[in-house]
C-alpha cells in the first residue's frame, strides 16, 4: 500500500506492507536516530512525537501516521549544554 508520512515536516511517500511498523518505515527512510528497543516499547529508545504526543513507533502501524506529523529525534535542538565543549590546554 502507498502512504505519504510527514517526518520532521518532510513528506515521504513510501510503498510498505499493511503490517508494517511506523518504526521501520521511518528507519528505512533514513531517520536512524529512532532505534527498536524491546518488545514492549518500554525502553523508549523507538519513540517519536506524533502531532506532539509521544508514542512508540514499535507498536504502532506506519499507515496509522498517515495524515500526521512525525517527529523523531534528529528534528529536535540542541540545547548548548549537551553539546561538547571546546576547551584549549
Amino acid at each position: 500500500m502507498n502512504i505519504t508520512l510527514t517526518i520532521n515536516s518532510n513528506k515521504h511517500e513510501i510503498d510498505c506492507a499493511p503490517s508494517e511498523t511506523l518504526l521501520s518505515a521511518v528507519r528505512r527512510l533514513g531517520y536512524y536516530g529512532v532505534k527498536f528497543g524491546d518488545e514492549q516499547g518500554l525502553s523508549g529508545a523507538d519513540t517519536v512525537l506524533l502531532d506532539g504526543k509521544p508514542v512508540n513507533a514499535g507498536s504502532m502501524l506506519a499507515a496509522q501516521a498517515e495524515g500526521h506529523l512525525v517527529v523523531t529525534i534528529e528534528a529536535l535542538g540542541e540545547h548548548p549544554e549537551q553539546g561538547w565543549k571546546k576547551t584549549e590546554g
